[in-house]
């Protein structure tokens, strides 16, 4: 039987209040948008710095690498709408961070499918469902993640999806051609380590840390079972809440997708006793099995 998201209606008006504040986007996510200001600084910073030769091109790739790790929150909060309540304030501030590990990516064609996934978590249907699989094969689909999201685009693309695509397909066009005229004018080592070297590892580190990890051993349909389908990880909080990138409670994004990012924890530990009524897969500490606790009544 399918186990939806708890009902808040048992929370005392404390909580609850608490609860709507933490849970809903706010006007303008001043953290988030800091953060967006440091990652855009840093990435561009990096490649004026290297192009100029003030850095090494080697430095230039791995302040790419990480600050690009990074940015995936402010995307993915974009995605969800958590960023700010103005709509083209939200979406611009995604699609420029997009741009600089993706530009030929359109942000509402990647919602588009991010949505599906929360919809269809482990499914059939579900557009991760392929960066699963033999363990050896992981570090290949988790480096082309944009890729298998372009041919889920192209495979099951829908009215809605379709615009987003042409527009993601103009973009990748300009894209690559612009690419073509600085090899040409021989800048393909600055293109290979400033952006595609980079690309590939945030790549690899998200689809480790965000598109696989939290769903691990993916048998559990969400629709099948929703606290179930996607883990909470508990222990060394200290650390891995910002190596995960708040992450760590993943359950807590798929029961509500608006949160900021930065308020996933909060909310773990305010409605803890009533998602503790429910199944629940628990990564405790370093480990990528989940622990699997039955509802009590079950």
């Amino acid at each position: 039987m399918s186990q939806q998201p708890i009902s808040i209606a048992s929370l005392d008006p404390g909580r609850k209040a608490r609860f709507q504040a933490l849970t809903r986007a706010p006007r303008l996510s001043w953290p988030t948008f800091l953060l967006w200001l440091l990652v855009m600084t840093v990435y561009i910073g990096s490649d004026v710095l290297a192009v100029m030769g003030r850095i090494p091109l080697w430095a230039g790739m791995v302040a790419n690498s990480v600050i690009g790790y990074l940015a995936f929150s402010v995307i993915h909060d974009s995605i969800h709408r958590a960023i700010s309540t103005n709509t083209r304030v939200n979406d611009w501030i995604g699609q420029v961070t997009v741009l600089l590990g993706a530009p030929y990516v359109n942000l509402k064609l990647f919602r588009w499918g991010h949505i599906l996934h929360h919809r269809f978590t482990s499914g059939a249907k579900d557009p991760d469902i392929v960066l699963h699989g033999p363990w050896w094969s992981l570090p290949f689909r988790w480096i082309f993640i944009d890729g298998f999201y372009f041919i889920h685009a192209l495979r099951h693309g829908d009215k809605v999806s379709r615009p987003y695509l042409i527009t993601t397909l103009w973009w990748a066009f300009f894209s690559f051609s612009t690419m073509a005229v600085l090899v040409a004018c021989g800048y393909g080592p600055h293109l290979l380590m400033l952006w595609f070297i980079p690309s590939r590892m945030i790549f690899l580190t998200l689809g480790f840390s965000f598109f696989w990890l939290p769903h691990v051993p993916h048998d559990t349909e969400q629709e099948h079972n929703f606290t179930r389908a996607t883990s909470v990880r508990l222990g060394h909080e200290w650390l891995l809440g910002p190596a995960l990138q708040s992450q760590n409670f993943h359950l807590i994004h798929h029961l509500y997708p608006m949160t900021p990012f930065y308020n996933n924890r909060k909310v773990w530990e305010l409605l803890e006793p009533e998602l503790r009524k429910k199944d629940l897969a628990i990564q405790h500490g370093f480990a990528i099995r989940p622990t699997i606790y039955p509802a009590p009544n079950a």
